[in-house]
């Protein structure tokens, strides 16, 4: 009797559409990655800490679009939105992305490139806090900084406080 051996190809999709879903379109580029060993979590508690800004201002912050990023490849991989809580932090060099699209344009002559995008964030749920110390010292008024912004006294402040209720925090500056 003859053995007959059978080779299989076993062909393994990423189960991705071609265009990969996002919940923030324009913003937070990111790649699926098929097949992770890794599992991802299904509830996360994020704050991204953002102290840096590009040089040139009509470009949006890096540290920013990360969070947009991070949004945008976890509904991806399936994680629900309700089970995402995000917050951003903003002190530093940073603090002037978080400025109206007039008084940037009057500090810089150009619209704020990052307004767009910090409402999109915040339409998804992000909570979004400048330190007080940066705003004071850079003396930016109230009605120069986007509306739906939280000041808090300091970005020392604000990270602790969200560290103490289980936010883990990322610098990506």
């Amino acid at each position: 009797m003859k053995k007959i051996i059978f080779l299989a190809t076993l062909i393994i999709t990423s189960g991705y559409a071609t265009e990969p879903s996002k919940l923030i379109e324009n913003y937070g580029p990111f790649k699926p990655v098929a097949n992770t060993t890794y599992p991802t979590p299904q509830n996360l508690k994020t704050v991204f800490d953002v102290y840096t800004s590009d040089d040139d201002k009509s470009k949006i912050n890096k540290g920013i679009n990360t969070v947009a990023r991070f949004l945008n490849m976890h509904h991806n991989a399936g994680v629900k939105s309700e089970n995402i809580q995000a917050a951003l932090v903003i002190h530093g060099s940073a603090a002037k992305d978080i400025l109206s699209d007039q008084a940037y344009h009057k500090q810089f002559g150009i619209n704020n490139p990052n307004s767009d995008l910090l409402l999109q964030l915040h339409k998804h749920g992000v909570e979004i806090i400048v330190c007080g110390q940066s705003v004071e010292f850079k003396e930016y008024k109230r009605d120069e900084i986007l509306d739906f912004v939280k000041v808090s006294l300091s970005a020392i402040t604000a990270l602790t406080d969200l560290q103490q209720k289980g936010y883990a925090i990322i610098n990506f500056n």
